[in-house]
């Protein structure tokens, strides 16, 4: 199967930096995946301006728009509802072929994390210097996807996942709040993946701790939460746990592509930056994953 995917268009009425006839569907492609922020926010002009660009797809090819924090959930329904062979997934998923896409979007326009790590002491990567400071990030976030694997698997309780990473006595209350808000959004993933084979996830978050999962620190203000993984630790399990081939998602801004361990290289994480475009070809039954930015 070959899908046209878009991520962070962040497209604008008033605005004349882009081409709608530049995202035409290439003539060999099998459906059309939008991960978020088409437009970049949700008023009624971004509204009409969002189903133009949806419409130009969906007479040739079915299209999954995924709702992101710039047009978040109703939106992207309220645009696709006209539109024959467009359809909004949140939460929810759709067939495409013999494939099952399984999209995740957002709600409100604000994405604050359930566990922002410079409010806990133990998770702060800004402890050690500055050139050390990636690593230390990377080292972090993976004991952090370790120990909160080890609560929704339940071997652990939160207690022992915050005592595990060091959590100070003070701050656990928040952390045992942000530990069941995490529970919560991977048992509503887990509830749409739980039985599936080779699902595609079609996300705006992005994964937290992927190679492209960074704060896009700008500006002297923002300069101390560089190198700060921002992305979904639910998301993160999830894909750890269930038959998911590939994940697309967006929000980043940033270009990168992750391979797991399988022998065939899955699951596939990717994220095309800002406004991507790209084809990619999925055959997970052969093993294949291939991308081409546009």
């Amino acid at each position: 199967m070959r899908l046209l995917v878009c991520g962070d268009l962040h497209l604008k009425p008033a605005a004349g930096d882009y081409d709608l006839d530049a995202v035409s569907p290439p003539e060999d492609v099998d459906a059309a995946l939008v991960v978020g922020d088409l437009t970049h926010r949700a008023g009624d002009d971004d509204a009409d301006l969002a189903r133009r660009f949806v419409e130009r797809l969906a007479p040739d090819v079915p299209v999954v728009y995924v709702p992101g924090n710039h047009d978040p959930a109703p939106m992207p329904a309220e645009v696709v509802a006209p539109v024959s062979g467009a359809t909004a997934e949140h939460l929810s998923a759709r067939t495409l072929g013999d494939l099952a896409v399984v999209g995740w979007g957002c709600e409100r326009r604000s994405l604050t994390p359930p566990l922002p790590q410079t409010e806990f002491d133990a998770l702060d990567p800004r402890s050690v210097p500055h050139e050390d400071r990636r690593y230390e990030a990377d080292r972090i976030a993976e004991d952090l996807l370790d120990a909160c694997h080890r609560v929704v698997s339940g071997s652990a309780s939160v207690r022992e996942a915050a005592a595990s990473l060091g959590i100070a006595d003070d701050e656990a209350a928040a952390f045992h709040r942000g530990v069941e808000a995490i529970e919560a959004t991977y048992e509503r993933l887990s509830e749409r993946l739980r039985g599936r084979s080779d699902a595609l996830l079609a996300t705006h978050q992005p994964p937290f701790g992927a190679s492209f999962d960074r704060h896009h620190a700008v500006g002297t203000r923002e300069t101390d939460r560089e190198y700060l993984h921002t992305g979904s630790i639910a998301l993160a399990l999830a894909i750890r746990d269930y038959d998911v081939f590939a994940a697309f998602s967006g929000h980043s801004h940033e270009l990168g592509y992750d391979a797991g361990e399988a022998a065939d290289g899955r699951p596939h994480l990717l994220n095309l930056g800002f406004r991507g475009v790209g084809v990619v070809t999925v055959a997970p039954a052969r093993g294949e994953f291939a991308f081409t930015r546009r």
